[in-house]
């Protein structure tokens, strides 16, 4: 099935249960409902509104939760009509997920009693990072142990709010720090100067203790969104193995991993300058716009969907119209896992669809194996693909 075709049939399994199945609309329902056996016994099973509850999918977000009290207030005012209202909040609830991508109690039953090898044991990434000091010492950070500003001064925090970084060692010498997220890993840096900085999986930011009075530079490898604090007269650069990125004040995504050979810049809001090592000129970004210089220093502007470049950023995976080959680049970095192509033909299907970087990899799996495009298999961490 496609994407688009697993959407329609939730979605009329939805109409069905408010009843408001057109003519046309029931013919279509059944017949996939009578294409196989697993197909009628979902289609009895989602006939119910109790399935829904129990399955909670009320716990998707907190725009579920809102729904589901309003529910219940409506429920309390109209007793009479309990029945009917709790089917169609709860059909509602359904729709809201899958707006959103999640078909996730839908797959759970469509692959029940499937095997993927090790596949359970894949779990998404989280907020990890390795932080090398200028000095020669390094933390480990995660959600419980932070990089935090104070007074301007680096400090290391706890889960106690207890500093165990010893701030005086920074004040009056410069040098360059490192922060390395791994594969597997998302990290949030402030800057000492205001600058959020969102690092993706396998990335390295280098940035100085303080920055000099002229300018403000940093280095990156990887993916990183900045969202630079603006300061007149106080240029913030970003230098790249591929080339280099200028503002003042701005919003925008970065990405220069070594094996892609290239430097991505998209724009999602102020104005950047872009160049090449190669060439003393500056391309001027709009919002919208992504900025492309290759291992050859060609620099080339198109349109994107600024959604999609910086979905990572807001925790979501968001594909329009990619191709498998890109979206498991995307999954190997963030699962931490090896790709091996078993069919080289499957590295150009392409694919779109959405789904929370919360979940784990067999939730990944599942939304791409729906279109039955595709299969998976999976040995330790690596996955092989057919």
């Amino acid at each position: 099935m496609e994407y688009n075709d697993i959407y329609r049939i939730a979605t009329l399994i939805v109409k069905s249960i408010k009843k408001d199945l057109s003519e046309e609309e029931y013919r279509e329902l059944d017949n996939w409902r009578n294409g196989s056996e697993r197909n009628r016994q979902l289609y009895q099973k989602y006939q119910h509104a109790e399935f829904f509850r129990e399955r909670s999918l009320l716990d998707e977000s907190d725009s579920s939760e809102r729904i589901r009290k309003g529910v219940r207030m409506a429920i309390a005012k109209k007793r009479r009509r309990a029945l009917w209202i709790k089917t169609v909040s709860y059909a509602a609830c359904l729709v809201l997920c899958l707006s959103v991508g999640a078909f996730l109690f839908f797959q759970s039953d469509y692959y029940k009693g499937q095997s993927h090898g090790d596949i359970a044991f894949i779990k998404a990434g989280d907020s990890k990072a390795i932080l090398s000091l200028f000095d020669g010492s390094e933390y480990c950070l995660d959600s419980q142990i932070s990089l935090a500003l104070v007074d301007g001064d680096y400090a290391i925090k706890d889960k106690n709010g207890t500093y165990i970084l010893d701030k005086k060692e920074t004040k009056n010498k410069k040098g360059e720090n490192k922060l390395f997220v791994p594969r597997n890993g998302k990290y949030e840096i402030t800057l000492c100067d205001g600058t959020k900085v969102w690092v993706n999986s396998d990335s390295e930011l280098y940035y100085p203790s303080a920055f000099a009075s002229d300018q403000r530079i940093v280095k990156a490898r990887g993916e990183m969104y900045f969202e630079v604090s603006h300061h007149d007269n106080w240029p913030f650069i970003i230098e790249t193995d591929y080339g280099r990125v200028e503002v003042k004040g701005t919003s925008f995504n970065l990405r220069s991993y070594r094996e892609e050979k290239k430097l991505v810049t998209t724009l999602v809001q102020g104005k950047v300058l872009v160049s090449s090592h190669e060439t003393e000129d500056m391309i001027e970004l709009h919002p919208g716009e992504t900025a492309v210089v290759t291992d050859n220093q060609e620099i080339d502007v198109v349109t994107v969907n600024v959604q999609e470049a910086i979905s990572w950023k807001d925790n979501m995976f968001v594909f329009r119209s990619s191709t498998l080959e890109q979206i498991m680049e995307e999954a190997a970095r963030w699962y931490d896992i090896r790709i091996v192509w078993v069919s080289e033909e499957r590295r150009h299907t392409l694919f779109s669809g959405e789904l929370p970087r919360s979940k784990d990899f067999v939730d990944f799996v599942r939304m791409i194996e729906l279109t039955e495009k595709v299969s998976f298999s999976v040995k330790g961490r690596t996955v092989y693909i057919d």
